[in-house]
């Protein structure tokens, strides 16, 4: 279901993407063309369906960073069928047998999608969050700034500057190696005891709002100057930011019961690799019996 529904994002991203189309196209507004082969289109929906062969690595590319390799694998597809049509391979047995293998996925696919989705609702979603948020324990959080240096004797000098006036953010923008945090100023956002490594984490935690640390803090990264500017308890993120993953949660379990549903009502017989009966495993509460024997 992860995946279905992934790629089904993937295909609302790729609709973003500013595709080459002429503007004489005759093709449906909604599947525009990307390419011509020989006369031959390929259209978006060729694209969707090579990004779904590609495994959810490529998957998880941003699409228009995997669009161009997209394109040229439809393009390449497209001028090596028309010589195996030209050939008369689309009646080959093999290629039959094939194109009845994937069809059986496909149909399998598209019952899933049809037959979740819809009942994947707001409303199973907001209990799904409420339980989430229920269950959530709240932890004390700090929110912080650094400036990291190499060396001791840099944070020396950075921390007299501070304690000279100057202003903290202005300096870590400067100063700061940690190249990410220092376009904010420093500043880290709030955090865990846990997210930091120790040392850090301990300094931090260890001070009252407004407070700065009066040495350097060495960790495996170099030495800090923390000023902390706020502390709180955290609280469940909002349902906007996890709705995704609910999502991705309830359909999984629906996908796992309507399975379990399917294979409740049907007469499913297993055999080894050479055709001979697979035997069942033992019942659980046979096991138990077994080992009080």
């Amino acid at each position: 279901m992860s995946k279905m529904l992934r790629i089904a994002a993937l295909v609302v991203a790729l609709g973003a993407v500013a595709l080459p189309v002429a503007a004489e196209d005759k093709a449906p507004a909604g599947d525009p063309v990307v390419a011509r082969v020989n006369g031959a289109e390929v259209h978006r929906s060729d694209i969707v369906h090579e990004l779904q062969s590609m495994g959810p690595q490529a998957q998880q590319l941003p699409p228009q960073m995997i669009y161009p390799q997209l394109l040229e694998k439809a393009i390449v597809t497209k001028l090596v069928a028309s010589k195996g049509y030209a050939e008369k391979l689309q009646n080959d047995k093999e290629v039959k047998d094939r194109l009845k293998e994937a069809e059986e996925q496909i149909v399998a696919d598209v019952y899933v999608h049809k037959t979740i989705t819809p009942e994947i609702t707001e409303a199973k979603l907001k209990a799904r969050y409420d339980e989430m948020a229920a269950k959530f324990k709240p932890e004390d959080e700090v929110r912080a700034r650094h400036i990291l240096v190499p060396t001791e004797a840099e944070a020396e000098e950075v921390l007299k500057e501070l304690k000279g006036g100057a202003d903290f953010a202005k300096l870590a923008a400067e100063k700061s190696k940690d190249t990410g945090s220092a376009k904010q100023g420093g500043d880290l956002g709030y955090f865990p005891r846990s997210a930091m490594v120790k040392p850090f984490a301990e300094a931090a935690f260890a001070m009252k709002v407004g407070e700065m640390s009066e040495k350097p803090v060495k960790t495996d990264f170099g030495y800090h100057i923390i000023k902390v500017e706020d502390r709180r308890k955290s609280s469940p993120p909002p349902m906007a930011e996890v709705k995704d993953q609910l999502t991705n949660q309830v359909g999984q379990e629906m996908v796992a019961q309507l399975v379990k549903d399917l294979e409740a009502k049907a007469k499913i017989e297993k055999f080894n690799l050479d055709g001979t009966p697979l035997k069942a495993a033992p019942a659980k509460d046979e096991k138990a019996d077994g080992a009080k024997d």
